[in-house]
């Protein structure tokens, strides 16, 4: 028996009708289904944060971590987290976790205004290769600005401004061909600013124990030698 021509397009239609959804469905699952590993790691900092009943408390072991507040996932790496922006002044507390670090797709992290945040930038902050935007600014960070900044050759914006960081600005800042936006004021570095650095204002350096040389005043003694 044949099939009426009418009833084999609706036949059509409908396996058209719902293949799309499923194929939308699988699409839309690649954007919010997070990755194991990203997810693993931002438990971790929960944890350090004070845990599940802490100031992060939506980021919970049962959701999808892309839904989380504060974390941004999106292409072109689908279900990668991309973004680390917790609010300013949200009230965290303690050192920088180390496992920011063991998110390779991040290319912002944004945790700033939080007085009680200190200890030094970790090292593993060097295998953030895709790391474009770093906002610490108004934390109480100590320690020197590390040199492996200088090697995450995509940063565009940095701001480690009003912290406790000592130290002279490395050199190997140079190297950062990309960047537009930087600023390290309100700290207590001392020593030459870097050559390729005197391109930014003055405030960018403002109220440091000892920068010198441009935009700043030219370095006097033993200063200019650590450029």
């Amino acid at each position: 028996m044949k099939t009426p021509p009418n009833m084999f397009m609706l036949l059509s239609l409908t396996l058209f009708f719902l293949s799309s959804i499923y194929f939308s469905k699988s699409n839309a699952s690649d954007d919010f289904f997070c990755n194991a590993d990203d997810k693993a790691a931002l438990l971790k900092i929960r944890d350090h944060f004070g845990g599940p009943n802490g100031r992060l408390d939506d980021w919970d072991n049962n959701t999808e971590c892309c839904d989380w507040n504060f974390v941004g996932c999106g292409r072109p790496y689908p279900g990668r987290v991309t973004g680390v922006t917790i609010g300013r002044g949200w009230g965290l507390s303690g050192t920088l976790p180390a496992e920011f670090g063991d998110l390779p797709y991040l290319s912002m992290l944004s945790l700033a205004e939080m007085p009680k945040v200190t200890g030094p930038i970790p090292n593993s902050f060097s295998k953030l290769k895709r790391l474009e935007n770093l906002d610490l600014g108004s934390n109480s960070l100590s320690g020197p600005i590390p040199e492996f900044l200088g090697k995450l050759k995509r940063l565009q914006e940095v701001d480690l401004s009003n912290n406790k960081l000592s130290g002279a600005i490395p050199a190997s800042l140079d190297n950062l061909q990309s960047l537009s936006q930087f600023n390290v004021s309100f700290n207590q570095l001392c020593g030459a600013i870097p050559t390729g650095l005197s391109k930014f204002a003055k405030s960018s350096f403002e109220h440091n124990k000892c920068l010198c040389d441009a935009p700043l005043a030219p370095c006097k003694g033993g200063l200019a030698s650590t450029k």
